[in-house]
């Protein structure tokens, strides 16, 4: 029984037992010029055109019959070595095209730079004025180390910097990303005791998959720096703060809140 492999242009092999089955997937293609289909007896890869002008009478003729009754003549013996040698020869061929044709090709792109945006929970506020009115109410001025802890509260996204750097590789139809490094610049002139982070990776505007990262005790003279090594598959990456604390000024941010406890004039604020 004569075996083939077809395929019609839209990158899948399929391995064909029968004359029969071959023109059943030939029926159902939808571009006939684009058919391809390997001949395991003459190892090559012809068009369906070509295919259908070849008398397959005449490569019957070309086979020689082994009978059973005969299987130790030096003819059978013959026979039998070359067939084996065909077999893995044309088993070695189609392993070898298959893979070729079904194999997913990455290119490198451009590395991906990108910066935590500040958060929704976070608004910029006017320091200025709301310590005028602060001491307004309360009749006399701030001292500068509660001026400096309120403005750093209140508009810690400038100050607590959060960076992503991946590589990115490409097949055309999907985008992934390995070697990615976060970084966290702690600008504020405190210790941050502890910052956890989320990675996520969005595609066609949707969230596909999200991990967290912790950092302890991040100084103010270095960027402290995190090696993620998993590989992310997407359209793009993003990262964001899920939660700081930091006890030298007296601040707790979380993602999932409004405010610690309801004073919007400075919501982070925590003991």
């Amino acid at each position: 029984m004569e075996r083939y492999l077809f395929t019609d242009g839209t990158g899948e092999i399929k391995e064909v037992q029968s004359e029969e089955e071959l023109d059943s997937l030939v029926s159902t293609a939808t571009r006939p010029d684009r058919i391809r289909i390997w001949l395991f007896s003459s190892n090559e890869w012809i068009s369906y055109a070509a295919f259908s002008k070849r008398s397959r009478n005449s490569i019957k003729k070309n086979v020689p019959v082994v009978t059973e009754n005969n299987p130790g003549t030096p003819i059978a013996r013959k026979y039998n070595w070359l067939k084996k040698t065909l077999f893995f020869t044309l088993a070695g061929t189609t392993v070898f095209l298959v893979y070729n044709f079904t194999r997913i090709k990455w290119s490198t792109i451009a590395p991906l730079h990108t910066q935590a945006t500040r958060p929704a929970n976070v608004p910029i506020i006017n320091n200025d004025s709301l310590t005028g009115q602060i001491e307004a109410a309360r009749g006399q001025k701030l001292d500068r180390v509660t001026r400096t802890n309120l403005r750093i509260r209140n508009n810690w996204p400038e100050s607590i910097l959060l960076h992503l750097y991946a590589e990115g590789e490409s097949n055309g139809s999907a985008t992934r990303y390995n070697h990615i490094n976060i970084t966290l610049d702690n600008a504020t002139g405190y210790l941050v005791d502890e910052a956890i982070v989320k990675l996520t990776a969005w595609k066609n505007n949707q969230e596909s998959r999200s991990d967290t990262f912790h950092f302890m005790n991040i100084g103010y003279t270095t960027p402290a720096k995190f090696d993620v090594n998993n590989v992310y598959q997407g359209d793009s990456l993003a990262v964001s703060f899920y939660s700081i604390k930091a006890r030298s000024f007296n601040f707790c941010y979380s993602a999932d809140k409004q405010s610690n406890y309801g004073n919007m004039n400075d919501r982070w604020f925590c003991k």
